[in-house]
């Protein structure tokens, strides 16, 4: 009995971990997203079609607590915690990097404008934020991306919002953070 693993599995394990969709066209975590993960995460019946009520949800949900969710996310600049945790996404004892937490707050701030109006609507304002915390050097710019790295492979579905909403999430902080690096590689 148990569970194993099998190599015929990966490109589904992919596509649900935002690395590369199924057709192998763009990441499952990029923008436009592709309607049930190409087919093989169906999207919950009751946002079923309706991609507004996703990303309101995704608003929502950042709005509500955004100065703890700011401070959570710098922890991906931030230092280990003492104890140290084994899991991997896990460690409620890591301390968040203060010198990037504006920035992160900015960026999440034209986040929930794009997820409102589209992100269209946001180009030259990200653009901007970018040009500013690229003006910061390489080290703070990659401190930033590490924030958003950290938040966004941290959503939690249906802890934190629904499966929709966190698509909707993820996908748009994917595309601040390509802002991030297309001037220059910080990784």
């Amino acid at each position: 009995g148990g569970c194993t693993y099998e190599e015929a599995g990966e490109p589904y394990e992919n596509a649900i971990n935002g690395i590369r969709s199924i057709d192998g066209t763009q990441g499952s975590w990029e923008l436009p997203l592709q309607p049930h993960n190409g087919g093989i995460e169906p999207d919950w019946d009751n946002f079923a079609g309706d991609e507004p009520a996703a990303t309101r949800e995704a608003v929502e949900r950042i709005s509500a607590n955004h100065e703890a969710i700011t401070k959570f996310a710098a922890r991906g600049a931030g230092r280990k915690g003492m104890p140290p945790y084994m899991a991997a996404l896990a460690d409620p004892n890591a301390t968040p990097n203060e010198v990037v937490q504006g920035a992160v707050g900015a960026i999440l701030q034209i986040v929930c404008v794009a997820l409102l109006d589209g992100f269209d609507t946001q180009t030259s304002t990200m653009q901007e934020m970018a040009d500013t915390i690229l003006d910061g050097g390489k080290d703070y710019a990659a401190s930033v991306v590490s924030s958003l790295v950290y938040l966004r492979d941290r959503i939690g579905v249906p802890r934190d919002m629904k499966l929709p909403a966190a698509r909707q999430l993820r996908a748009h902080l994917n595309w601040a953070i390509g802002y991030l690096l297309q001037e220059e590689d910080v990784s």
